[in-house]
Formats: C-alpha cells, structure tokens, sequence
C-alpha cells in the first residue's frame, strides 16, 4: 500500500519541493499517517474514488469532520436526513 510513497518523501527531503504521492491508497487513517508524518504534501486518490465518489465526504463524516455539501447536493441531503430521521 501507499508504494509511491518512498518516492515522493526522498524527493520532499532531498530536494525541498512539495510532494504528491499516489498509490493503492484506500482509507483516510493511511492519508492521515502520509500527510503528518511529512513523506508527503499530497495524496493523489484514483481507485478509492472510482469506487466511492463520495469517498472525501464519508472520510470526513468518519473522522466527525462538518464539511458542507456541494450546494447542488443539498437537496438530496436534507432528503436522507429527513428519511433517517423519521426511522430513529
């Protein structure tokens, strides 16, 4: 998992530029771990996307992140809110 990553934190660390690294990259603790421990600046999701589009916003549900809705989502969204809500 995350093979590319090597790659981009020796060119971080020995050349000083911002980093992106890709690669078999599957869930948001493993983007976590990339991003603070420096091996890189960013990481690139291909697969994780394609078989979640919704990928970045259930990771930030997961880690009790607020982040708003794209505004022609919003609909849809108070929808299920209101669905879950009336099965509670």
């Amino acid at each position: 998992r995350a093979f590319q990553s090597p790659f981009a934190e020796r060119v971080r660390t020995d050349v000083g530029i911002p980093t992106i690294t890709v690669g078999n990259i599957w869930d948001h603790d493993r983007i976590d771990t990339l991003l603070v421990s420096g091996r890189a600046d960013l990481v690139a999701l291909a697969r994780a996307h394609l078989a979640d589009p919704y990928f970045t916003l259930h990771a930030a549900a997961a880690l009790g992140v607020d982040v708003p809705w794209p505004v022609q989502y919003r609909p849809g969204v108070s929808m299920g809110q209101k669905m879950f809500a009336d099965e509670a």
